[in-house]
């Protein structure tokens, strides 16, 4: 996909552009990680069962999957305020409807509908910050957007159980719903005149045989299966080994929080040159990140530590990732960033049951060294793309 700019754009509009692409990565994120924090408010109000109320987090995974397959080539084809602003005001109603759900089932609806919503939103996204930046900084402006994401760790999930205690679980959809309408309208005003020049879809299996893009989504696999699979556990291998509370294994997950902030906007300050030698290294940098817990976990200091070091790495390796896949996919960004959505949340499924089962046998500690072997696999098949 690439795009073409109808009007000169002074400094100001693009600066406002990049805030909504960083705000659509927030909402996105916010909508994913909110419900964990929440989960019995939820079902208390819906006289239902915590693991009920968790199937909406596997609605919401499966159709955001299957939505970036089908959808998200729409960014090739058609206006991105278009598609971008009305994905995010199809995810203000998917949260208004959550917010009234009067049973789990029509919370599970509600969060598919979302699903389909980020499904367009996410890849949307991520192929215009990487197509509307100038050239050789492609990889600084997705380092600021993809801050959002540690936004959404850092200020969402506290504020999220901070106001469903004071307010209840409805207000935090509600509020989330009128952010997303805010951005809807954010998306459309602001990237005006930037549009795609595809003129015919391009289907999932043919943005597959984009060169080098194979093997990237491979390592994307491996890199984002070793992330959540280990996320998933990070907060109880914090409890375990420190014995602390959940608010207190939360201060952790602030550390990765931060730490991936601030690798997004080391980025945007230093714009590296995303070469397949740059990937090997991060990737190897993150594996040992990932070896290292065992040792990290002996004091707190040094797991605080580890955890930034490791939400640094991980931007550092999302961003390079992406960036290489939409540098390949000229003039079909948005399929690929489709195909990349749907392997991330593929990845988000496979992570927590391939880990699971290490962790209860082994620990934490053994969750880790597994990602180390995934991402490295990830590294040996990235140097395939050549």
């Amino acid at each position: 996909m690439t795009y073409r700019d109808e009007t000169i754009l002074s400094n100001a509009v693009r600066r406002l552009q990049i805030a909504a692409l960083l705000a659509a990565v927030l909402l996105v994120g916010s909508n994913a990680f909110v419900l964990s924090p929440i989960l019995s408010e939820v079902a208390n109000g819906l006289a239902s069962e915590p693991f009920q109320i968790a199937w909406a987090i596997s609605a919401f995974g499966a159709a955001t999957a299957l939505s970036a397959l089908m959808l998200a080539g729409l960014i090739d084809r058609m206006p991105a305020g278009r598609v971008l602003g009305g994905a995010a005001l199809l995810l203000a109603l998917a949260q208004g409807a959550s917010a009234i759900s009067e049973s789990w089932f029509q919370l599970c609806l509600s969060q598919a509908v979302a699903g389909v919503a980020v499904g367009i939103l996410l890849p949307g996204t991520y192929a215009t910050a990487a197509t509307t930046a100038p050239a050789g900084q492609e990889a600084a402006r997705l380092g600021l957007v993809l801050t959002g994401w540690a936004l959404s760790l850092v200020l969402a999930v506290p504020l999220a159980a901070f106001v469903a205690g004071q307010f209840g679980w409805r207000t935090v959809y509600l509020l989330l719903a009128g952010l997303s309408a805010v951005v809807g309208v954010g998306l459309i005003l602001s990237l005006r005149g930037v549009r795609g020049d595809a003129v015919t879809r391009l289907p999932p299996w043919r943005a597959l045989r984009v060169a080098g893009v194979g093997p990237l989504l491979v390592a994307m696999f491996a890199y984002m299966t070793a992330f959540y699979g280990s996320f998933a556990f990070f907060g109880e291998g914090i409890r375990e080994a420190f014995g602390l509370s959940a608010q207190g294994a939360g201060v952790f997950v602030l550390a990765y929080g931060l730490g991936f902030g601030l690798g997004g906007l080391g980025l945007g300050m230093m714009a590296p040159l995303i070469t397949r030698g740059y990937i090997l290294l991060v990737l190897l940098g993150i594996a040992a990140s990932y070896a290292g817990w065992g040792f990290a976990l002996t004091t707190p200091l040094m797991a605080f530590i580890a955890a930034m070091i490791w939400g640094i790495l991980n931007q550092l390796g999302l961003n390079a990732l992406v960036v290489s896949q939409a540098r390949r996919a000229t003039g079909a960004r948005g399929a690929v960033m489709g195909l990349n959505s749907a392997v991330t949340y593929s990845a988000v499924f496979a992570g927590p049951v391939i880990m699971g089962p290490i962790h209860a046998g082994a620990g934490f500690a053994a969750v880790s060294g597994f990602a180390a072997i995934l991402v490295l696999a990830g590294a040996v098949v990235s140097r395939k793309a050549g």
